[in-house]
């Protein structure tokens, strides 16, 4: 099962993420950036290609139940990781790569827990993308219950309307 965490636009740069990552990691793996007058928390996407694991010359990051997670006593320290991050998400402190690992092992992940403005969530890929195909069905969709019209302006409408319209 496949997780990422989802960001929403309502951080406000309070830091509450940050600390309880750190609490619980010593080392925080989420960082706030600033663009553009928003506030955005940083965190590992764990990318099915994962870049950061193919680069580590020592095998440090591995992939473990759809995490991409670090194992510090192994790491290096080298940075290839965080240059090969393309969301700069993995940095290096005190000789070792930190990042994201979705609170690993434990029931539930501190920065979502501590974030007051609820904008962290981590949610399962697999479920996104169907919640994504049904509302997509929706839209298709010609005839509700009983046959009668219930999205006249559904793509399919369209399509099957201007293929009737041009001879």
């Amino acid at each position: 099962m496949k997780k990422v965490m989802m960001v929403n636009e309502a951080c406000d740069n309070c830091g509450d993420c940050v600390k309880a990552c750190s609490e619980v990691h010593e080392v925080s793996g989420i960082s706030i950036w600033e663009h553009e007058g928003r506030y955005l928390p940083v965190v590992c996407q764990h990318c099915t290609s994962s870049p950061c694991m193919e680069v580590c010359p020592v095998s440090a990051i591995e992939s473990k139940d759809g995490v991409i997670y670090l194992d510090k006593e192994s790491c290096i320290g080298c940075g290839l990781c965080a240059m090969a991050c393309p969301f700069g998400a993995i940095y290096i402190s005190g000789k070792t790569a930190h990042k994201c690992d979705l609170c690993y092992g434990r029931d539930e992940q501190a920065c979502v827990k501590a974030c007051s403005k609820r904008c962290l969530e981590v949610v399962n890929v697999d479920e996104l993308v169907m919640d994504k195909k049904l509302k997509n069905i929706e839209n298709l969709t010609v005839l509700g219950p009983k046959g009668k019209s219930k999205n006249k302006k559904g793509l399919l409408s369209l399509v099957t309307a201007s293929s009737r319209c041009n001879p």
